[in-house]
């Protein structure tokens, strides 16, 4: 947990510094605290702040209540993202391009108490964490392995909710409805692209989902009740719009799964979900040690489907011309250059990083331990070659540009749930404790 703090301050650090133009200091040191600074802060800017510092929060508070309990972690890890804010708010003041303000250090504050907050929840010692962790245990494996699962699915929600402002209004959901009516009138055009990228992100996420959750359990009513919530979102979320494609997708993914069951041989539902594959063993709760040779499991061939329904949604995604006809104008080198001003930049990093996530989570859970290092080695090898070319293919679609962001991100969402592999095995649990 340390290394991830450590790691995402450098990325905080970098996005606070950027484009890293030196000059001379021209103000007094600690002025700014003393000016707002709302003069050329936005919405976007402030929500913006707020987002970037709640895994920070979430990350400090974790880490602290290691050690300590949970209501002393809490205003430690507020305290050290203030102090941090305050921190790069100050390195800022030699950066001619960048404004230093107290609504800056404000929002950040803001941010990491959210993430602080939301650290309760994995807790079992709070209320709300006891309660969210007995409806978890009641539904899903405990233990590391199947949180990174769980933390997939989360990445893919917040990726289509964000920012998580939601407007309520009249107004609000017919600006949210206008492309749906205006591709049904044949004034906006429908994108078969679209439908099959996001059919196959539905489907697969939903045969992720199945390999989470214990046996017996209705996975397919969890699985559309998040489907019918990201629906209902694009009505609220500020920025946010529904398209046919959108759900005319979700609705495909239905006899799409029905289909794959069927010619799967229908693998039980959290098969997957105890961190070790199960070929010929019982279905939940029985570590494994490989596949037999020549043995054919439906829980391998599930996963094998939902990680080429993941890639294919990802080449349809990328490669398919965007509006407008322009063209990128190059190959951008600077990680997070487009990614920095924006929410839309906030999603995409989401967008990019649980596909891959969920990828080398599928790909760990069915395949024999002694090979996970070559397949975690030689998986990273091809995702990296794979998405530097698709990046690479951008450069000649119309409406696209190349970015070597998007590589950094697959790759890191490909080694995430191997790392955390390697730090269950650093870190086993006490001899009695619950799996």
């Amino acid at each position: 947990m340390r290394q991830a703090v450590v790691v995402y301050a450098f990325l905080l650090f970098y996005g606070s510094l950027y484009p890293f133009q030196w000059a001379p200091r021209t103000e007094p040191l600690f002025d700014f605290l003393l000016h707002p600074g709302a003069a050329y802060l936005g919405k976007v800017d402030l929500v913006q702040n707020v987002l970037v510092y709640m895994p920070f929060g979430l990350l400090l508070a974790v880490w602290w209540s290691r050690r300590h309990r949970y209501w002393t972690a809490l205003p430690l890890a507020v305290a050290a993202g203030t102090l941090f804010s305050v921190s790069a708010e100050i390195v800022q003041l030699w950066l001619p391009a960048r404004v230093s303000s107290a609504a800056d250090v404000a929002m950040n504050l803001l941010g990491t108490l959210c993430g602080a907050l939301l650290a309760g929840l994995l807790r079992r010692d709070t209320h709300s964490g006891a309660r969210l962790q007995g409806w978890r245990d009641g539904w899903f494996a405990r233990g590391a392995i199947a949180n990174t699962g769980l933390v997939v699915v989360a990445l893919w929600l917040l990726a289509q909710t964000s920012p998580l402002m939601p407007v309520f209004g009249l107004w609000r959901w017919k600006q949210a409805l206008a492309p749906a009516y205006f591709q049904l009138r044949g004034m906006m055009p429908f994108s078969l692209a679209m439908l099959l990228s996001l059919a196959c992100n539905f489907t697969a996420l939903a045969l992720l989902l199945r390999a989470l959750i214990k046996p017996g359990k209705p996975w397919w009513r969890l699985y559309g009740v998040l489907v019918l919530a990201v629906l209902a979102c694009q009505l609220l979320i500020d920025g946010h719009t529904l398209r046919l494609e959108e759900v005319a997708g979700a609705a495909l993914s239905w006899p799409l799964l029905t289909l794959l069951l069927a010619a799967l041989g229908r693998p039980a539902s959290g098969q997957l979900a105890n961190g070790q594959p199960t070929y010929g063993q019982p279905a939940y709760g029985h570590p494994a040690c490989g596949l037999p040779a020549g043995q054919s499991d439906p829980a391998l061939r599930a996963a094998c489907a939902a990680i080429a329904l993941l890639a294919l949604a990802m080449v349809a995604g990328e490669l398919s011309p965007a509006h407008g006809g322009w063209r990128g104008g190059g190959f951008n080198w600077v990680p997070f250059r487009g990614h920095m001003r924006s929410l839309q930049g906030f999603t995409n990093i989401l967008e990019f990083l649980w596909p891959f996530m969920g990828m080398a989570w599928l790909a760990r859970q069915v395949s024999p331990p002694a090979r996970h290092h070559a397949i975690a080695a030689l998986g990273g090898a091809a995702v990296a070659l794979g998405m530097f070319a698709m990046e690479w293919a951008q450069l000649y679609v119309p409406g696209r540009s190349a970015d070597i962001t998007q590589v950094m991100l697959a790759c890191a969402g490909w080694a995430a749930p191997w790392l955390v592999e390697e730090w269950v095995l650093a870190h086993p649990p006490p001899a009695g404790a619950a799996a």
